[in-house]
């Protein structure tokens, strides 16, 4: 038996840290290979780092809230397995279910939030973002305590706000300037960084528009008809994607570091999806060689499993072109759209909703919508903007079902 230390893998798509959630092991604890022994919060995903040996927890390297740095030390274990004991802790540990060489989605596995019995530390069960976390701590409230109402049981901001502190809890002493400071860690870090990115070097501009929604309601009205609803987001991708076709250079990024614009063949959508850790980008591959009914039951999956927190990085990446829907929550008409770097195009959809329109010179109540995209004006100048939100208006005005 000797003591093997296990260092936070990498995690791939070039994460560099991530904030860990919860353990789900105590020392002391037995545990075997692939036993789950903590939550942590990448920048993409919450994941589940399973145990690379078998034996017995000597020391917990780090606390939950914690921001672990990959390749920093994570657990000690005194290793029973006589190949584990041989390795140096600087070896690469074996192969682990769910990342490792060959695995589909380097460091990746599906959230499983039950803890083996009798394993698990307080509050190990818990699913809540880390500002939900933060606030309850202000507040002096047991996380434990409060059934969570969010997506797959995950607690809300107003699950918190709702709860009473528990008499035996002691409330954090309240800054005296009444200021309540959040930790920005895991995926709001990320976002943060990424608007960054997006802002301090990409020279974007955006154009807007309007389009008349009839065929696109009228088209939903037959689905529905049919024993199938349908939300306009899928017919807002097919327009989209068939617009890209038309102009491939909306299909591209810029590649800094030898100045040269890369035209990807594959469209590959990136859905922007609100949910309570932050917007999320989860992409929707292949999408060109996908029918509606595909796209539709594709982004759907997507966005309940953004939600749910239950996507792994391979799924949170490789977009070439993202779509937001910022009508989806209320009546916004439209917005300034900010490009996911490295891509060249968003496009934003606002609320579909009767408008004055003129027809045959007639002025008439229709449905309608704003459509705005921003480019990255390195790559697509204004006149070809110009061109694709044409072309993108067209496809969605002769939508069919």
């Amino acid at each position: 038996m000797a003591d093997q230390t296990f260092r936070l893998p990498d995690l791939g798509e070039g994460l560099t840290e991530a904030q860990l959630v919860a353990w789900r092991v105590q020392e002391g604890a037995h545990v075997e290979v692939n036993t789950p022994l903590a939550d942590v919060e990448t920048a993409k995903a919450v994941v589940v780092i399973p145990s690379p040996y078998a034996g017995t927890v000597q020391k917990l390297h780090a606390r939950p809230g914690d921001s672990v740095a990959v390749g920093a030390a994570l657990v000690t274990i005194a290793a029973e397995d006589s190949t584990a004991a041989a390795e140096s802790e600087h070896d690469a540990p074996r192969t682990l279910v769910g990342y490792g060489p060959g695995a589909p989605e380097a460091g990746v596995r599906r959230r499983a939030r039950v803890a083996p019995a009798g394993t698990a530390e307080a509050g190990a069960d818990v699913r809540a973002a880390p500002f939900v976390r933060q606030l309850a701590k202000d507040r002096g409230i047991d996380l434990a305590r409060i059934t969570g109402t969010g997506p797959g049981g995950r607690i809300t901001k107003a699950d918190v706000e709702g709860a009473t502190a528990s008499p035996a809890a002691t409330p954090a002493a309240p800054p005296t300037d009444g200021e309540r400071r959040i930790s920005v860690v895991g995926i709001r870090k990320a976002i943060a960084r990424q608007m960054v990115r997006s802002v301090s070097t990409i020279p974007q501009f955006t154009e807007f528009a309007v389009f008349d929604a009839s065929a696109l309601q009228a088209a939903r009205e037959k689905q529905k008809a049919s024993g199938r609803s349908l939300t306009p987001l899928p017919y807002f991708i097919q327009a989209m994607i068939k617009a890209v076709r038309a102009f491939p250079l909306m299909n591209s990024s810029w590649d800094e570091a030898r100045d040269e614009i890369v035209v990807k063949q594959a469209i590959n959508v990136g859905i922007a999806v609100n949910t309570s850790q932050g917007l999320l980008v989860p992409v929707l591959r292949g999408a060109a060689e996908l029918d509606l009914s595909r796209i539709a039951e594709g982004s759907a999956k997507l966005i309940e499993g953004a939600r749910a927190g239950t996507l792994g990085p391979g799924e949170m990446s490789g977009g070439t072109i993202t779509v937001t829907n910022v009508g989806a929550s209320g009546p916004v008409e439209t917005g300034t759209p900010i490009i996911s770097p490295p891509e060249c195009c968003v496009v934003a959809f606002g609320a579909i909703k009767l408008r004055p329109m003129v027809v045959d010179g007639q002025v008439v109540a229709r449905p309608g919508a704003w459509i705005s995209i921003s480019v990255d004006h390195r790559i697509v100048d204004g006149a070809l903007a110009t061109e694709f939100l044409t072309a993108l208006v067209g496809e969605l005005e002769k939508v069919s079902a």
